[in-house]
C-alpha cells in the first residue's frame, strides 16, 4: 500500500514539476516576487510541522511517553533541521529565518512578512493577520488550506499533507535558474542559494524518506487510512499548483 500514494499524486507533482512558473524567473526583479509570494509557504510549512510534533510527541509538562517511538523520532529529527538548522556564519537558524535572511540579500520586500509574523506573535488569527498586513491573495488562501488541515484533518492525513505536499516538489531545474540570476546579480542570491542546498540535501532526500517512513507507521495497514493519506496528499499538491497559477510575473 505504500507505493499507492506515490501513483496517485504522480500526475499533479508532474505538473508542478513542469510547471511554467520556473520559466518566468528570467531576472532578479522575477525573482524577487517569486520570494515575497513563496515565504508563506516556507512560514506555513513550520506550523505544520509543528502540529505534528504536538500530536506525535508530548510537548506538555508534566511530561509522558506518547505514541510510537518510532515516529517521535521521524518527526523530532525533521523539526530539529528545520528549527535549528545551521545558517551563515554556523549560527544555528529556522529555514525561514534563513529565508527571511535570502530575501534581504535579494533586495526583495519583507515588511509585509514580518508585518504578518508580528501580528501572528501578538495573537492576532492567521486570517485576520493576513489582510491586516496586506498579504497577497493567493498566499492567503494557500495558507487558508494549511490551517484547514491542521484543523480538521486526523494525524495521517497531516503527514500525508507534510510529506508529499511539501516535499520534493522542487525541479531541478529551478537550482539553473537560481545560480544563474546569482552569477547576474553578483551573488544576490548568495544566502538563497544556501538554502536550496539545505533543502535539496534534506527536504528533497532525508525527510522526504523520512515522512514516507511515518505516514506508512500512521496508517499501518489500514486501507481506509491509506486512501484518507492519498486524498491528502493530492489536495496538498493541487494548493500548492494553485498557488503557482496565481503567482504574478515581476
Amino acid at each position: 500500500m505504500e507505493g499507492m500514494i506515490v501513483e496517485r499524486i504522480a500526475p499533479v507533482r508532474a505538473s508542478l514539476l513542469g510547471h511554467g512558473l520556473y520559466a518566468r524567473l528570467k531576472t532578479i526583479s522575477d525573482f524577487r516576487v517569486f520570494l515575497e509570494h513563496h515565504v508563506y509557504a516556507v512560514w506555513d510549512f513550520m506550523s505544520l510541522l509543528k502540529s505534528l510534533q504536538r500530536q506525535l510527541t508530548c510537548t506538555e509538562v508534566p511530561w509522558v511517553p506518547r505514541g510510537d517511538p518510532r515516529v517521535r523520532a521521524l518527526i523530532n529529527e525533521i523539526v530539529h533541521a528545520e528549527e535549528s538548522d545551521i545558517g551563515c556564519g554556523e549560527i544555528p537558524v529556522s529555514h525561514f529565518e534563513l529565508y527571511l535572511q535570502a530575501m534581504e540579500e535579494a533586495g526583495a520586500n519583507t515588511a509585509v512578512i514580518r508585518g504578518f509574523v508580528d501580528r501572528i506573535a501578538r495573537g492576532v488569527p492567521v486570517e485576520v493577520a493576513g489582510l491586516e498586513a496586506g498579504v497577497p491573495v493567493c498566499a492567503r488562501r494557500f495558507m487558508e488550506h494549511t490551517f484547514q488541515v491542521i484543523r480538521t484533518r486526523r494525524v495521517h492525513e497531516v503527514a500525508a499533507a507534510f510529506t508529499y505536499g511539501r516535499e520534493g516538489v522542487i525541479p531541478e531545474l529551478f537550482g539553473e535558474i537560481v545560480a544563474r540570476l546569482d552569477a547576474e546579480s553578483s551573488g544576490g542570491l548568495r544566502i538563497f542559494r544556501q538554502y536550496l542546498e539545505r533543502h535539496i540535501v534534506l527536504d528533497g532526500d532525508q525527510h522526504f524518506q523520512a515522512g514516507e517512513r511515518m505516514v506508512a507507521l500512521l496508517c499501518a495497514e489500514d486501507p481506509r487510512k491509506h486512501e484518507e493519506a492519498a486524498v491528502s496528499a493530492v489536495e496538498a499538491l493541487e494548493v500548492r499548483l494553485a498557488f503557482w497559477d496565481a503567482i504574478p510575473a515581476g
